[in-house]
């Protein structure tokens, strides 16, 4: 039974949306595979083009081994076994465990070690549960035959929240009410200002750029400007959109800067004193995708002597941030601790695109998220 064309960018818009039941809805169910034979599984199907469609078919597959640390929600464990009788989850309650069930893995889901990786003799496919996948990029990684699907888009919704609600705390002087309110203080906090109207920067137009820039425009009728390394096509709501060289003219028109792109080669302590002494000094700075992409000396100095106005953090250099760093005394300044993805309807997005790539799979399909090992995201 042949399945109709369904597009990576339409369950994606759905997913992104913050509805994986909308998304979903797009999608066939598959049959249940009855097997006899357990044949060593191919490797998922890989295609370089935008969206990925359902008829590049590769060949199915006949028995499915996924090992994890940790558990799955018991409804996205139903929804998976519903997919194939040859599916077998393996949950590990600890290290070894699982360091002794990897061997004969088929997928991953989750994390895991590089010497979990050197054992993993079968593993065709790794769904790792963070959108950056910097930390387990090792060169036996990269250059083997081995998938790698991450959470890109997944978290967009929330951390889009998280961007706004870190804005308006800087801008509104929340942050200084809060700690007012537990003083029993009744001061009005002078420099208060409005984002409507506002020309807000995004480095990184993936899902959490694109999700920001969304609600910044159509919720505050703020001017978008975007770079991107990918020649991506520019949404309606987006000024302008264009490669990252055009970042040094992008930065000296902004009033709020996000910094939403991977962690790579390329990004690793982009946002330095350069790029800060550019800014309008009543601009602010936010950070929701990794520290490292922050020169924190030079942030830090850009708030003591006033090149910029404030900053929000829900990422560090390191993390945890030592109690001692020089970041907790900068002025106006909100650091969360890396939570802006959290959330019940955060898991419910993961599971629905495990599960649909988990389906995929098994059809031989092109998988959702595919990662670009050598380039970082």
């Amino acid at each position: 039974m042949s399945l109709p064309s369904i597009s990576r960018r339409k369950f994606l818009e759905g997913v992104s949306a913050g509805s994986a039941s909308a998304a979903l809805a797009t999608l066939p169910t598959a049959p249940a595979f009855h097997a006899a034979s357990r044949p060593a599984p191919p490797y998922p199907v890989t295609v370089e083009s935008f969206p990925l469609v359902e008829p590049y078919e590769g060949a199915a597959v006949h028995h499915m081994k996924i090992v994890m640390r940790g558990s799955l929600p018991d409804a996205a464990q139903e929804k998976i076994r519903r997919l194939s009788n040859q599916i077998e989850m393996q949950f590990c309650e600890t290290e070894q465990e699982f360091h002794q069930r990897v061997p004969s893995a088929n997928v991953i889901y989750g994390r895991f070690s590089r010497e979990d990786l050197a054992v993993a003799k079968e593993l065709r496919w790794i769904q790792y549960t963070a959108a950056g996948v910097e930390r387990i990029l090792w060169p036996e990684l990269v250059e083997s035959p081995v998938v790698l699907t991450n959470m890109q888009r997944i978290y967009a919704p929330v951390i889009s929240e998280t961007v706004i609600g870190l804005l308006l705390a800087l801008t509104r002087g929340i942050r200084r009410y809060a700690l007012q309110t537990h003083d029993h203080l009744w001061k009005a906090v002078p420099g208060l200002t409005q984002i409507s109207g506002l020309t807000m920067g995004i480095v990184g137009m993936g899902g959490i750029g694109t999700e920001t820039a969304y609600r910044a425009h159509y919720g505050f009728q703020m001017k978008i400007l975007g770079v991107d390394p990918k020649p991506l096509p520019k949404p309606r709501f987006v000024a302008e959109l264009h490669s990252e060289d055009w970042l040094s003219q992008m930065v000296p028109q902004v009033d709020v800067l996000v910094s939403a792109a991977p962690h790579t080669r390329v990004t690793e302590g982009m946002f330095n004193e350069q790029v800060f002494r550019h800014m309008k000094s009543s601009a602010y700075f936010i950070n929701v995708s990794r520290g490292a992409l922050v020169d924190t000396p030079s942030l830090v100095r850009a708030l003591k002597e006033g090149w910029i106005s404030g900053a929000a953090l829900d990422v560090a250099y390191k993390e945890p941030l030592p109690q001692d760093d020089a970041l907790w005394t900068a002025p106006n300044i909100l650091i969360t601790s890396h939570s802006s993805g959290r959330s019940p309807q955060t898991i419910d997005r993961q599971m629905a695109l495990f599960t649909e790539n988990v389906r995929r799979y098994l059809k031989g399909l092109p998988l959702l998220n595919v990662v670009d090992k050598k380039r970082g995201y």
